[in-house]
């Protein structure tokens, strides 16, 4: 079985985060772009769709774009493009489209992204564009997301970004090895030349030059996140698109497994993004939790042993309970922020320095939260700006003595 075929049997918990954006986000960028232009047309591109269903009956990322388009559907006119490579996945994908696609003017395409970019683009010309890339490796080259992200300068364009800290991480040893002028295995070899396809030349390569070997998984991992951060820089270096990122991990006291970048132009997309990432942390604290429960039990029933819990499994995930212990912090630390923010720079736009106003809250706070800090500093007299209205693109100062 391939790792693209295992990858659908069923969804794990950093799979439920990606999703959980994919629930929340495309709807707010299709009722915002799409007001923006003619006859309020979006077209949603799934780049890498796959099946669009796991073994186990949950929507892949098909689907929940076809569901995000259904929630708009009175009041923007939706197009779903659906690209998949794999003849299997291609066929399962477009029936289960023609099945469940809910009216939605939707086309499979069969091949690789890059072929039928031309197609996409032509399609999306004029509309509102917002297109997710969840790739099996690196298939997309580096300036084929330039065509995409430069295609117009007046329709609004986002791109959703599935970028593989593992992925990248387990090459570490073996670009090491390129740098010492050795030889790695010729399937490493690939995907080493696939990736400075996708990330614009082997300029990542001098950041692996501390990973030890292939035990070097925290080196590896530490490089590959700098990585991403880096080629993030460069997009927008060669762009103009900035970008929010969130590290996702299977468990939090688990490596990133990926990240999930959103290129946009437009501080709204920016502020809207970070508050569907806070959302999509609730579904995700969920899933980890479910499926250490469920990891656990298939163990001991497969090895004839009592559960580790005993009798009793830990209790169902209260998101309510979760909420009522967790939010004091997070306002607290996002007041923090603000301060810290406020000493440094004098006066700022929340919106300017929102990975820094979230801070370690980033996928687990959202907009409410940020309300609520500046309305608590704005009560002490320690801001001039309170929480009402637009206050992310307000310049906060330091309230003056009264």
């Amino acid at each position: 079985m391939t790792a693209n075929e295992d990858f659908f049997r069923e969804k794990r918990a950093a799979a439920v985060f990606k999703h959980g954006i994919l629930k929340r986000y495309p709807p707010v960028f299709a009722a915002k772009a799409g007001f923006r232009v003619k006859d309020h047309r979006v077209v949603f591109v799934d780049g890498y769709a796959g099946r669009g269903r796991y073994e186990d009956g949950s929507p892949g990322s098909p689907l929940l774009l076809v569901q995000a388009a259904e929630f708009v559907k009175d009041y923007r006119n939706i197009t779903g493009l659906f690209v998949e490579k794999d003849p299997r996945h291609y066929a399962y994908l477009t029936r289960l489209l023609t099945e469940e696609g809910r009216g939605l003017k939707h086309a499979t395409l069969h091949g690789d992204l890059g072929e039928r970019l031309p197609e996409v683009l032509t399609e999306a010309r004029g509309a509102a564009l917002f297109v997710f890339l969840d790739p099996f490796g690196t298939a997309l080259h580096h300036d084929q997301l330039g065509q995409i992200l430069m295609r117009d300068d007046l329709a609004p364009t986002e791109v959703l970004l599935h970028f593989s800290v593992s992925g990248v991480a387990r090459l570490g040893p073996a670009v090491r090895q390129v740098r010492d002028h050795e030889s790695p295995p010729p399937e490493d070899m690939k995907k080493i030349e696939r990736l400075n396809r996708f990330l614009g030349g082997d300029w990542w390569h001098q950041h692996f030059a501390r990973v030890a070997g292939a035990d070097d998984l925290g080196s590896a991992t530490s490089a590959a996140l700098t990585v991403s951060d880096r080629y993030r820089e460069v997009i927008r270096d060669e762009t103009g698109f900035d970008s929010v990122s969130m590290p996702v991990r299977p468990h939090p006291d688990n490596q990133p497994r990926y990240v999930l970048v959103l290129f946009t132009r437009h501080v709204e997309g920016k502020w809207q993004f970070a508050d569907a990432l806070g959302k999509a942390g609730m579904d995700w604290h969920e899933a980890w939790r479910n499926d250490r429960v469920t990891r656990n039990r298939r163990k001991h029933e497969t090895a004839g042993q009592a559960s580790l819990f005993g009798d009793e499994e830990p209790p169902a995930f209260d998101s309510k309970r979760y909420r009522q212990d967790e939010e004091p912090k997070w306002v607290a630390e996002i007041e923090n922020n603000l301060q810290r923010l406020l000493a440094s720079h004098g006066s700022f736009r929340i919106v300017d320095h929102l990975t820094d106003v979230y801070g370690t809250t980033l996928g687990s706070a959202w907009i409410p939260h940020i309300r609520e800090a500046v309305k608590r500093l704005n009560s002490a007299g320690v801001i001039d700006k309170d929480s009402r209205g637009k206050f992310h693109l307000e310049v906060i100062s330091r309230a003056k003595p009264s």
